[in-house]
Parts: structure tokens; sequence; C-alpha cells
């Protein structure tokens, strides 16, 4: 033990080509162990950042769309309609004798 641990510190240390194989296939195997234990956490990870963006997103997109349909809502507003009607286009009230009502059976 003592005589490898000399080698070692000496630089003299041989390790045969079959050895030099094994050492590397069982590290190559513990690398793969390594990642295979470390990818799943990776990959939640990354879900879980892409959530929150999409969570944003979608609130976002909620706080336009009320925005837009309160837009919409004020566009559509009778009295709105008739004051444009009044003002920009120059259209007055029907007198009683223009209306005409006719019924459907």
């Amino acid at each position: 033990m003592f005589n490898e641990a000399r080698q070692l510190i000496q630089g003299q240390f041989h390790i045969s080509p079959k050895g030099f194989r094994m050492i590397f296939l069982v590290s190559v195997l513990m690398m793969l162990a390594a990642l295979a234990l470390v990818w799943p956490n990776v990959r939640k990870v990354k879900l879980s950042y892409d959530y929150q963006a999409l969570e944003i997103e979608r609130e976002e997109l909620l706080s336009e769309n009320h925005l837009l349909r309160l837009e919409k809502e004020s566009l559509q507003s009778l009295y709105r309609i008739q004051a444009l009607a009044k003002d920009a286009i120059g259209m007055v009230e029907p007198q009683k004798g223009q209306v005409v009502t006719i019924f459907l059976k």
C-alpha cells in the first residue's frame, strides 16, 4: 500500500490499459447516474419559471381584456351614439307626424 502511494507521489504510478478502461467506464457510468438524478430537478425548475412567466402573461391579458370590454361597452352606449348623431352628423329627432308604427301579426 505504501509502495503504491510512494509511486503516486513520485509520479511513477502506472495503470494498465485494462485498468484504465475500467476506471474510465466507471467514471462515465457515475456521471450518467449523476445526470439522471439531477436532470428531473433541472427540468422542474425550468418548468416552474415557464409557469410563472405564463401566469404573469395571463394576468396581463385578463387585465387588457377587462379594459377592452369596458371600452366596447362605452363605445356602444346609446347616449354616446345619440350625441354623435346629433353633433357630428347633424341628425335631429323626428316630429310626431314623421313616425310610422307598423304592427306585425
